[in-house]
């Protein structure tokens, strides 16, 4: 992978069987599975390369690193709503 080169990493749909959020099915640009897209982040994903956590980290794996890591603000707000809807047991309320 290109150095310069940014990729948007989703949750494949195998580990995350139903998005908690409005989103749709891709093929990962490396293996071909399925992975969740947030229909939200579109200004995102519709510029970059669209992979799954597993290709990522090989991909970073198999290149020089330093790499950098950003976590966009929709998926933090994203982040916190979920885990404020959790019982202290990891649960769904």
């Amino acid at each position: 992978m290109d150095e310069e080169e940014t990729v948007y990493v989703a949750h494949l749909v195998s580990d995350l069987p139903s998005s908690y959020v409005p989103s749709f099915k891709v093929p990962c640009s490396e293996c071909g599975e399925d992975v969740w897209i947030s229909e939200d982040m579109e200004k995102y994903w519709s510029t970059m390369k669209i992979v799954c956590m597993v290709c990522a980290l090989k991909i970073a794996s198999e290149s020089e690193g330093p790499h950098t890591v950003e976590i966009v603000p929709e998926n933090i707000e994203g982040i916190i709503e979920v885990l404020s809807s959790r019982d202290g047991k990891g649960k769904t309320l």
